[in-house]
């Protein structure tokens, strides 16, 4: 028998409205005419009496965040990036996060929140190996037809998952506070991980001051190679067009690092890619929309900022 039918018939019935019906806290607060905290302790309670042995090892903070990200209570990209960043990189809470999806999986109207794997780094790339320094020249763009997702920006091909994962939370910390920097963060954050560092965090912002697109940079390096990793949000989905990620001077000065992955209905891009060795020469980062299969030029730009690789 399923541990879900051994929960109260109130807990139950909190989760089947928050998993079934995809209501949020709020509004099965107003359905059952109770304070939304209720509901949350409500539903809080049920994921620890479902793998109890699994809960007890994680943190009672973690545990609540943990329970919101498989809920689907988490308003904000930022928090969503947190807390899979925290399940990444500890076992006790990914094991009891499983253990919730696989009970959950009932209930569940479409799929569960992804759960990330233990891993750091792909099949057959060892561990603290660098990434490669090349980056794409704009001429390579042409390799696939306009609107596919790119090859070699899809987690950057060759840039290790240990970078993307010291990176995604640096542009949680930037993404939370609306893009600005936090020297003292991302240090904090470089000396608790191993392998590569992160060297420089770049705000990206929209040249339309009414426009609510918004996005991070992280440049990351390790033994003397260079990689970037870009976090956006509110970005229109991509029908027809695709995203580029360029290093820029000039109208005549300007490098196509890769193409990004594919933005849907989430409106959120992320992804990363090598940094050619040549990268320190140019000032500004750009993500274009581009339609043309060999762009020669930067197309209309969507978000920019100064560009640094740090020190």
């Amino acid at each position: 028998m399923s541990r879900l039918d051994e929960l109260p018939p109130d807990q139950r019935a909190a989760l089947s409205l928050l998993l079934s019906k995809r209501k949020s806290y709020a509004e099965v607060a107003a359905m059952l005419a109770i304070p939304e905290r209720a509901v949350q302790d409500r539903a809080q309670a049920a994921l620890t009496m479902l793998a109890p042995g699994l809960a007890r090892p994680v943190p009672a903070d973690r545990r609540r965040e943990i329970g919101d990200y498989m809920l689907a209570q988490q308003p904000s990209v930022a928090d969503r990036l947190r807390t899979r960043t925290y399940l990444g990189g500890s076992e006790q809470a990914r094991s009891w996060a499983l253990a919730l999806a696989g009970e959950l999986a009932p209930l569940a109207d479409g799929a569960l929140p992804d759960i990330p794997p233990a891993a750091l780094t792909p099949p057959g790339t060892a561990a603290g190996a660098p990434a490669d320094p090349r980056g794409t020249p704009v001429s390579s763009l042409a390799s696939a037809p306009a609107g596919e997702g790119p090859r070699s920006s899809r987690l950057g091909g060759a840039l290790l998952l240990a970078a993307i994962l010291v990176a995604i939370v640096v542009a949680v910390i930037l993404i939370s506070s609306g893009g600005g920097s936090s020297k003292k963060s991302a240090t904090t954050t470089a000396s608790t991980k191993t392998g590569p560092t992160v060297t420089a965090q770049l705000p990206l912002r929209s040249p339309n001051p009414a426009s609510r697109s918004i996005g991070v940079v992280a440049v990351l390096s390790e033994k003397g190679k260079r990689a970037f990793y870009i976090e956006a949000q509110n970005l229109s989905p991509t029908h027809g067009f695709y995203y580029a990620i360029w290093l820029y001077n000039s109208p005549t000065s300007a490098l196509a690092l890769s193409r990004s992955p594919a933005v849907g209905a989430d409106r959120r891009l992320a992804g990363g890619a090598p940094l050619p060795v040549n990268a320190s020469q140019y000032r500004e980062m750009l993500l274009t929309r581009e339609t043309a299969a060999r762009p020669t030029h930067p197309g209309r730009v969507v978000l920019s900022g100064p560009f640094t690789v740090g020190s």
